[in-house]
């Protein structure tokens, strides 16, 4: 009978044994990694959710977020994972968040600040102190439009306040959500233009176990950056964004690279004799799901998004629990 990859085995064991980051039997570092995408998180929402209802939220020592994927990390941290993504097809508010007409008018299409300051506070409110002083550190990952770098934002964490600008960053999409927030000295955009999948940020920094929650099927070809996002980056010049300029030309080679690391370590059995960290399992939306539109809005699209995520995370990781 095969083995269960490394990645299942050590969660299955800290479930049944209920530690803690505080109380762990084991000596390794298990992070939790998602993408983002705009709409297309409905994917990793979901399987976020699946985590949540299986008990496995405190059986990460870390969570690190890319754009969208930082904001549903912080739900799982907080534990509302439940209700906060019911409101990816409540009636009207992906409408007020994403909304192409207004780039006509110089408004941002996607308002990150809305979604998190006005729905993460009044609509859907987050228990955003409870993030900030959980034992699960969240780790929001940005581009520095300076050097083209992937940037760590959880030290600029400190207070609510501190915390709902580094999710801000992390989501903020080059032009279609605003200008470049600053953080701490750092002119900062989504994550996704540098590191798309933040696997890379946690393993510099000592994961050995790493669960990758995607938002695209395994038979969807990586996605280079548009000629919008080329042409809008070029416009504003490598004197201005010299990291972004940079980072797009090489962002098609870096996301295939990405995508066969990730399909190879996570077909990796223990029959195999790979037994040296670091050990990555990657969950992926099934073939034949919806390719979801990063700007899509529609209701009953997006609450699929969400349950399809959530069977897809449950029917990898429930039979490993027993």
């Amino acid at each position: 009978m095969p083995r269960l990859h490394r990645v299942l085995e050590v969660l299955a064991a800290r479930r049944a044994e209920g530690s803690g980051p505080r109380d762990r039997s084991d000596p390794h570092r298990v992070v939790l990694a998602i993408e983002g995408g705009g709409s297309r998180a409905t994917y990793s929402s979901g399987m976020v959710l699946g985590l949540e209802r299986l008990g496995l939220s405190r059986c990460f020592d870390a969570v690190y977020g890319a754009s969208a994927g930082a904001l549903a990390g912080s739900w799982l941290i907080a534990e509302q994972a439940e209700e906060c993504c019911a409101g990816w097809w409540r009636p009207g508010l992906m409408e007020r968040v994403t909304k192409p007409t207004r780039g006509l008018r110089g408004r941002p299409v996607v308002d990150v600040e809305y979604l998190i300051h006005t729905v993460g506070e009044k609509v859907i409110p987050v228990r955003w102190s409870d993030i900030v002083s959980a034992e699960v550190p969240l780790h929001p990952v940005a581009t520095d439009v300076d050097t083209g770098q992937a940037v760590d934002l959880h030290d600029s964490i400190r207070d609510d306040e501190s915390l709902k600008r580094a999710l801000q960053a992390s989501a903020n999409v080059p032009v279609l959500a605003g200008l470049p927030l600053e953080i701490d000295g750092r002119r900062l955009v989504d994550a996704a233009v540098a590191e798309p999948l933040p696997f890379h940020t946690a393993l510099d920094q000592g994961a050995t176990h790493v669960l990758m929650l995607r938002t695209r099927r395994a038979d969807q070809e990586a996605i280079d950056a548009t000629r919008l996002e080329k042409a809008l980056v070029a416009r504003l010049g490598e004197a201005r964004v010299p990291g972004l300029v940079h980072v797009l030309g090489r962002r098609l080679e870096n996301r295939r690279a990405d995508d066969e690391w990730l399909a190879k370590a996570s077909a990796i059995s223990g029959d195999e004799g790979v037994d040296e960290p670091p050990h990555l399992l990657e969950v992926r939306p099934p073939d034949g799901a919806n390719t979801i539109n990063p700007l899509e809005t529609d209701p009953d699209t997006l609450r699929r998004g969400v349950e399809t995520g959530c069977d897809a995370l449950r029917a990898l990781v429930e039979p490993a629990l027993g």
